[in-house]
């Protein structure tokens, strides 16, 4: 198993076991990792239970701790992808399911490129296309922000 291998699977195994941990009721978790450059780096990540996203509440701590591991292990995986000679990705996506399922996805341009946030479905740069129902509020802001920027 190659050293990109180990660290994919040591990312899945801290989304379960934070998981586990939440006692919540879920279908799947998504963690996405933007590094576009310079230093500057981002997480967010979020769960779904049928298709429905939620954000994480009432367990700050936990999920700092675990997001700082994960913030780490994408920066070891983009790493190793330069260390292949490959181009170093902007966005790193990973998800795992219930059933123990885990799968990554890369975006190697576009920092904005793969979004996960609910606010950003039905827009082309959704993580998600249209497997995830879009709640009638969040469809309603998204017509708002529109707007605004006409």
């Amino acid at each position: 198993m190659s050293k990109k291998d180990e660290v994919v699977r040591e990312m899945a195994g801290v989304l379960l076991e934070f998981m586990a941990l939440t006692k919540l009721d879920w279908d799947a978790t998504y963690f996405r990792f933007a590094s576009p450059g310079g230093g500057t780096t981002s997480s967010e990540w979020l769960y779904r239970k049928n298709r429905e996203l939620d954000y994480f509440q009432g367990i700050a701590q936990l999920e700092m701790t675990y997001q700082t591991t994960l913030e780490k292990l994408a920066e070891n995986l983009s790493a190793e992808i330069v260390s292949e000679g490959r181009e170093r990705p902007v966005v790193i996506v990973a998800t795992v399911d219930s059933e123990k399922n885990y799968n990554l996805k890369f975006d190697y341009k576009n920092p904005s490129a793969l979004e996960i946030r609910p606010l950003s479905l039905g827009m082309a740069n959704s993580y998600f296309g249209d497997e995830i129902v879009i709640d009638k509020n969040i469809e309603g802001f998204q017509e708002h922000l529109k707007g605004l920027a006409s």
